[in-house]
């Protein structure tokens, strides 16, 4: 039988463990930021011609962790890489009730109009977009504020949409739809979103390549053997990670497409691990990171 002093030292021992760990997550949250690369070679992408694409996903900006100085950083470390493009991937308000300050998008979308690169910034929305967006969810259709305000700021927004981007041999199409997860139906059991992945494929009016940008991995089972790759966030790696496990993933599939490199077939996905939090200001295994994907 455990003593009483032994049952009160295991039990400090754990409460203290626990503190620490908690203490860690914050901090791995609010001061880390790392540059995750990963190297595609895509069945649908031409030989030879390289692309390297930055991605920026889940900033949930917020007073601690997540403020206008960290943003400006990673707009700084983002513009470093020396990508052709940047592909904002939604989620850019904090919806968690653990915020010492409220950080509007009004703020966050001039910051992110520093950012550079040869072909361009694009950006999609996320689910948090549209869920803090109570205008757009009455009357069950966009844009969403955050969209407006992006466009307002010089970021165009690919919203169920697709452009040309490249001349000649390295010429490619660039889509992007919207959340997957906007509302609810009025029943509350139905999650409905504003996607459209074969719609934004149809725009795609010739052979050249394409890449989808899609908030949620999700969507990825949807798309055609047309798109080359496929950019997603949303998951943020599960947020807490032990190793290759993730107790808790957004997603209807579990941990298929959590984080990283996937090929299904002829199709690849690259999922960001993100760089804010929601939920709990924490983040533990899986760092706040800068997504640089290299294609050739």
């Amino acid at each position: 039988m455990i003593s009483r002093r032994g049952f009160l030292k295991g039990l400090l021992g754990g409460t203290l463990a626990g503190f620490f760990l908690g203490a860690y997550g914050v901090s791995e949250a609010a001061a880390r930021l790392r540059v995750q690369n990963w190297a595609v070679q895509p069945a649908g992408w031409r030989r030879g011609q390289r692309l390297r694409i930055v991605m920026v996903a889940d900033l949930h900006a917020t007073g601690f962790g997540m403020n206008e100085q960290r943003i400006a950083h990673i707009v700084e470390m983002a513009n470093a890489q020396g990508g052709d493009l940047i592909a904002l991937m939604g989620d850019y308000r904090a919806s968690h009730r653990f915020q010492t300050r409220h950080v509007p998008i009004e703020v966050t979308a001039p910051i992110l109009a520093d950012l550079r690169a040869p072909l361009g910034v694009y950006a999609v929305m996320g689910n948090h977009d549209w869920w803090d967006d109570p205008a757009a969810i009455a009357r069950r259709a966009g844009p969403c504020h955050s969209q407006t305000v992006l466009e307002a700021a010089g970021i165009p927004v690919l919203a169920n949409r697709a452009v040309k981007l490249g001349a000649g041999d390295t010429a490619f199409w660039l889509g992007g739809t919207d959340s997957q997860s906007c509302f609810q139906r009025e029943n509350r059991r139905d999650i409905v979103g504003m996607s459209d992945v074969l719609g934004v494929v149809a725009q795609m009016s010739d052979d050249d390549p394409a890449i989808l940008l899609a908030h949620e991995p999700d969507q990825f089972v949807s798309v055609p053997d047309r798109v080359a790759l496929t950019l997603s966030g949303h998951t943020h790696g599960g947020q807490i990670r032990f190793g290759s496990w993730a107790p808790v993933v957004p997603s209807r599939f579990g941990q298929r497409f959590d984080y990283g490199h996937f090929r299904e077939g002829t199709r690849d996905l690259v999922v960001s691990g993100g760089l804010g939090c929601s939920g709990l200001p924490i983040r533990f295994g899986v760092p706040p990171e800068i997504t640089v994907v290299d294609l050739a």
